[in-house]
């Protein structure tokens, strides 16, 4: 006989390695937790696109405006128009519905943040316009357009409370 106790021992099995599926239930919590994160951040993003589209399509529409071979003084009275539609029927702001002159021009510069619309070029928006011989300075007013188109907003309850 042998006298040797380690002959009767068996080789060292290791237990299999554990599968990848089915995860464990905290890794099906956090695969919930980031596909409802991922649906809700997509519906976000696509109310605030929806709620910026009418001020892309302002945008648009004065790029057309300025670029189309119109006279000066059309394209004054069609961005004018173009302005007052963006700001009272699609951003809420009925208050300027009825100004005109100098108040529509002291509400552009509020809303623009700037003076360019009561002292600068845009003074063509308000009653300028009406004048004989009226001279436009078609870049500072598309640059003063542009710079209110900037600053424009949607509602809050266009974009939701949060946005």
């Amino acid at each position: 006989m042998n006298d040797d106790p380690l002959v009767a021992l068996k080789d060292i099995y290791l237990p299999a390695a554990p599968a990848w599926w089915p995860p464990a239930p905290g890794w099906w919590l956090v695969a919930g937790v980031l596909v409802a994160g991922l649906i809700w951040l997509t519906f976000r993003a696509y109310r605030r696109w929806q709620a910026f589209a009418p001020i892309r399509s302002a945008k648009q529409l004065v790029d057309d405006v300025f670029n189309s071979d119109t006279t000066d003084i059309l394209v004054v009275h069609q961005c004018n128009e173009i302005l007052k539609r963006l700001l009272v029927l699609t951003m809420n702001q009925s208050q300027l519905a009825q100004e005109s002159g100098d108040a529509w021009l002291q509400a552009l510069d509020r809303i623009a943040g700037c003076e360019e619309f009561s002292n600068g070029p845009g003074r063509v928006l308000g009653t300028d316009r009406f004048a004989p011989n009226q001279v436009i300075d078609r870049t500072g007013l598309l640059s003063c357009v542009n710079a209110l188109l900037s600053q424009v907003k949607p509602p809050p309850t266009a974009r939701g409370r949060d946005a």
